[in-house]
């Protein structure tokens, strides 16, 4: 029905409904009524209640046709304005008795989806990641997650566009997908991030490859050996796929590693071997630009083994086995300028099993001080969370917060602790410094873009830090360690420089220096500790 016509379909009825000031022809008097009530027909995408509300100024008012048609594009306007952003309102032939105004409402619907493909993903696999068929509302938000969730598939650039459908009321949504960058990516690095006695200076390569099987997976893998050669080394290979229904993944992973002793320890004889076989599931609640949310369910199985040429006590089989579940997400905000904030919170239940007698006996030891055994066997459970704050302060300068926390409900196995030291912690001490049950971390970090020139292909970025932590070494709080008691607390800070080159380089090169007295014991102590790496892209 043209505008015309409805028009003149309303105005028929308001013949009996509608009123003319007294003494003038009706001819030069726009008819009115006094407004009783609202009734909403068609398709209310949201609260009949939020419409009421936002009309209740109009009742018991007097009102013109054009006065009608004005309150139905305001709440047309409300609509879209929450995500309805097709909806239409409109007054329908009506007779207005009792002053009840009738606005209908046609949200708009989707007539066909169509997906211009030239990706490495199949078209069903978009699809599956849109999450939006023929006959569904048009709402701002789900096109939104559809479009967000689609290009989280590897290598992918998702464009949309809408046009009117075939059929009246229906908006017709054209999906264009393309590559983005290459299939095969990866990088090579080098750095002094690794352990003293299995190798400080440690050499990586990764390298993933985009959609193997063409659903938008993706298929990585990678390793570093230390300056040790081939007596230190770890390796990795993961899937990642998107599965049975919009923001699904599920994963799969094996890692190895390697390592022996060297330098004073290398009389002991020590190596050992770490096998870890990794699944999760991991689900989409919320998809958007401003605002993410995920859940994750993970398995792990570790088969953890060392032992010493010279000393047969030392030798330690074990074994875990253990589910975590996870919440975790992002978000961005206008508070102060801006900034992105990052949070995870997880809780993990397992079983340790010490395979070798005398190291299980000496586990279950009851006694006091050091005599005491350390009881991590069976089973055993953490929390973890992280959160962090990137702070714009002004287009150069910006504010960098972070801060760990570990919860233990029992003595853990070392490889379940959390520690302090390293690039990544506190810079002032070296990597695996101070472990423990249950503690704390944080970094402050200010960042600072030095003005480009034109035509450079360098980036600069200037840095000036401070780093602390504290760890529980036992959760029960008995020192099994002689000379020192059961906490220890850790601070530093620092100041760097960050690299990074339009050919895919990047560098790092971080110095910090000591807070306090504390001495280092997984290294040298030193005051001061420079820290490096070095990326290229490809």
């Amino acid at each position: 029905m043209t505008a015309g016509v409805l028009t003149s379909a309303v105005l028929l009825g308001l013949s009996s409904g509608l009123s003319s000031a007294v003494g003038k022809p009706a001819e030069q008097v726009e008819p009115s009524l006094v407004v009783a009530r609202y009734v909403f027909s068609g398709e209310n995408p949201v609260s009949e209640e939020e419409l009421q509300q936002l009309l209740q100024r109009h009742r018991r008012q007097l009102a013109t046709l054009k006065q009608l048609e004005e309150q139905a594009k305001e709440v047309q306007k409300y609509l879209r304005e929450r995500g309805h952003f097709v909806a239409t309102v409109y007054l329908p032939p009506q007779g207005f008795a009792n002053g009840t105004v009738e606005m209908r409402i046609v949200p708009g619907h989707y007539g066909r989806v169509i997906v211009k493909n030239e990706s490495y993903a199949t078209d069903e696999a978009v699809r599956r990641e849109m999450g939006i068929k023929a006959g569904d509302a048009v709402e701002r938000e789900t096109l939104e997650r559809g479009v967000w969730l689609a290009g989280d598939m590897q290598r992918l650039e998702v464009k949309t566009q809408l046009q009117a459908g075939e059929k009246t009321g229906t908006t017709d949504l054209i999906v264009n997908v393309k590559p983005k960058g290459k299939r095969m990516w990866g990088y090579v690095g080098f750095d002094n991030g690794g352990y003293r006695y299995t190798g400080s200076y440690q050499y990586s390569m990764f390298a993933n490859y985009a959609s193997p099987f063409r659903q938008g997976d993706l298929l990585s893998a990678g390793g570093v050996m230390t300056n040790h050669g081939g007596d230190t080394w770890s390796g990795s290979v993961s899937y990642v796929t998107p599965i049975l229904s919009q923001g699904n993944k599920f994963g799969i992973s094996y890692g190895k590693s390697h390592y022996a002793l060297s330098d004073q320890l290398s009389s002991l004889g020590m190596t050992g071997t770490a096998d870890v076989v990794s699944a999760w599931w991991q689900h989409n609640f919320k998809r958007s630009r401003k605002a993410n949310w995920y859940g994750t369910l993970r398995f792990d199985w570790k088969q953890l083994d060392s032992e010493s040429d010279a000393y047969v006590s030392l030798n330690n089989p074990k074994e875990t086995q253990s589910w975590s579940l996870s919440i975790h997400g992002d978000s961005l905000d206008t508070w102060a300028s801006g900034g992105k904030n990052t949070w995870s919170l997880t809780y993990t239940r397992g079983d340790l099993t010490i395979k070798n007698d005398l190291q299980r006996s000496l586990d279950a030891i009851r006694g006091k001080g050091a005599g005491d055994g350390a009881h991590t066997a069976g089973n055993f459970g953490k929390y973890n969370l992280s959160l962090t704050r990137l702070q714009r302060i002004d287009d150069r300068l910006a504010l960098w917060l972070s801060y760990e926390r570990q919860w233990a409900e029992k003595n853990l196995d070392s490889s379940e602790k959390m520690s302090l030291g390293g690039p990544y912690g506190v810079r002032a001490y070296p990597i695996g410094e101070a472990a423990g049950d249950d503690g704390w971390r944080w970094t402050t970090e200010l960042r600072w873009n030095i003005p480009q020139r034109e035509g450079d292909k360098n980036t600069w970025q200037l840095i000036a830090f401070a780093d602390g932590g504290h760890v529980d070494s036992y959760h029960d709080g008995n020192s099994r360690i002689a000379g020192r008691g059961n906490g220890r607390s850790l601070y530093g800070a620092g100041i760097g420089v960050n690299w990074s080159h339009e050919d895919n380089w990047a560098a790092r090169l971080h110095y910090a220096w000591k807070l306090g007295a504390e001495k280092a014991e997984s290294d040298n102590d030193a005051n001061g500790r420079l820290w490096f790496q070095l990326y290229k892209f490809f």
